[in-house]
């Protein structure tokens, strides 16, 4: 299904690629928005948004855009068990930060490494496993599986419209924007970046959703309500450059709660380790 095809029922909006040559620092603001392009900040009032917007204008301006399609019977998954509440101990790992609802959070950017998977014995015959970044009820993850031939699956997956069509492979390096507006609509814009092999892509949906209160980001296994999936062996996974808003100003991602997956009888499977106020990593094991 196209963004075009499903706006209908979904409230998607799907934007035209900007033409060859389009310069977003001298573009005016209604054809920022007629591109998808979120509008520039105000430098004076919103300084730290305005120098993420310049930094990611310079670095995406040459990359391809990738017309968005989605599948819609997929579009009902969800990252973690209750998004209300957030990742859960037992098959997740990463951090979580709260605010306050008079300043909800509104603008997250994330940078991760997509792993190379090793199979862990399993009575289900496949490891499943997921990067994620959350605003909110926003989720978007990366979706992967590795079998006992050691055979790696990945696809990229946003809530509210379900798997995306953006290419994702272990070894990729992968960028997000999750926007939410506090209207009453709650819509969300996404921007994803495969920085591997320099592919953009962006749309907007209008979830409904209630302003955010949490953002995080991490791994997890399992499936739905699930967990008892073995853990598959993955190494580090890196998440960097990590910038969130809320209407009061920016805040550190790491500052907030630490998760470390366990298992039920308490043994460790994956440890988060802040390395600073943007950046941390997801570490296999102890």
């Amino acid at each position: 299904m196209t963004a075009q095809e499903a706006r209908g029922r979904t409230g998607v909006r799907r934007c035209p690629p900007p033409p060859k040559h389009f310069d977003p620092f001298t573009a005016a603001q209604h054809d920022l928005i007629r591109y998808g392009l979120p509008p520039r900040p105000d430098q004076r009032t919103r300084p730290g948004e305005a120098e993420l917007w310049d930094r990611q204008a310079r670095r995406y301006k040459d990359f391809g855009h990738l017309d968005p399609e989605f599948d819609p019977t997929t579009a009902d998954r969800t990252a973690t068990a209750d998004r209300a509440l957030g990742p859960d101990p037992i098959e997740s790992c990463g951090y979580q930060l709260t605010t306050s609802a008079s300043a909800p959070f509104t603008i997250l950017f994330v940078t991760w490494t997509v792993p190379s998977l090793r199979f862990a014995a399993s009575p289900f015959g496949v490891n499943r496993f997921r990067t994620f970044a959350g605003l909110g009820f926003l989720d978007v993850h990366v979706e992967m599986t590795v079998d006992s031939a050691q055979q790696v699956t990945s696809q990229l997956w946003a809530q509210s419209v379900g798997n995306v069509n953006l290419p994702v492979r272990p070894g990729d390096v992968m960028s997000a924007s999750l926007c939410l507006n506090t209207n009453p609509a709650g819509t969300a814009s996404y921007f994803f970046t495969n920085e591997t092999s320099r592919q953009t892509m962006n749309f907007s949906v209008d979830t409904g959703f209630p302003p955010a209160v949490t953002v995080n980001a991490g791994v997890s296994r399992g499936d739905l309500n699930l967990p008892v999936h073995p853990l598959a062996q993955f190494g580090v996974v890196y998440f960097d450059e990590i910038s969130a808003y809320t209407t009061a100003g920016s805040r550190s991602l790491t500052s907030g709660q630490a998760i470390t997956m366990t298992e039920s009888n308490g043994v460790t499977l994956a440890t988060p380790v802040r390395l600073t106020d943007f950046t941390f990593k997801a570490v296999y094991g102890t």
